[in-house]
């Protein structure tokens, strides 16, 4: 398989998680590639029997790409906390590198590399990563954007994207950092954080890829 096609299987993958219609539009956007490229791609995979096309989901992985998905994201976050672990990349470099090592290296060496790290359960950006021959399941699930409770909420897990990476990084928001949710607005889409002495707003589609777990304070 190509790297390009794994990459459409990822992204496909990851746009299922904001449980909202996965089309051809939102893929070319995710992406930053062209509708007709898009097309042809996914009928390809269709034809592949890597997804199913639905009328009322989009596309969605079938058994098959769901067990291709699980092996790139073991690969992949295995690379990335060995990248944090001994090699101090930072968060966004850490993402780069593993895309481009995810593609080349061997089942064996992934092995070895789980081996080695003392079988971690989750890469940097709170993901989870599958044992080998299973299915991805993320133990942190709900977004953000599907909050609408105010309270406190530690940042559990991120979309592993640079863009995303860098735009926290920028308003000092890391993983398991403590935030309170202040604001939801429904109208503008947003939900509102303070933490320390900042708040942010932030727009439906970033609280789309952060993954947060409520604090109870009892």
């Amino acid at each position: 398989m190509t790297p390009n096609k794994e990459d459409y299987l990822k992204c496909i993958h990851e746009l299922g998680e904001t449980r909202t219609k996965i089309t051809n539009k939102r893929i070319a956007a995710s992406m930053e590639v062209s509708a007709p490229a898009v097309t042809e791609m996914v009928k390809k995979m269709i034809a592949e029997e890597l997804i199913i096309k639905d009328k009322e989901v989009g596309y969605y992985l079938t058994r098959k790409g769901l067990s291709l998905v699980s092996k790139l994201y073991r690969k992949h976050r295995l690379i990335e906390v060995f990248l944090d672990s001994y090699l101090n990349y930072s968060p966004d470099e850490i993402h780069q590198e593993a895309e481009v090592l995810e593609h080349t290296v061997s089942t064996t060496f992934i092995d070895r590399l789980e081996e080695k790290l003392g079988f971690p359960e989750f890469c940097p950006h709170g993901g989870t990563i599958p044992k080998k021959g299973e299915l991805l399941i993320e133990v942190h699930n709900e977004t953000l954007s599907q909050i609408e409770e105010l309270g406190s909420y530690h940042i559990s897990r991120t979309h592993d994207e640079a863009r995303l990476l860098n735009y926290l990084a920028e308003h000092g928001l890391k993983i398991n950092d403590v935030v309170e949710l202040v604001k939801v607005d429904d109208f503008a889409k947003t939900h509102t954080l303070a933490y320390g002495t900042n708040q942010l707003v932030i727009p439906e589609r970033i609280a789309e890829q952060i993954y947060v777990q409520k604090i109870n304070n009892y």
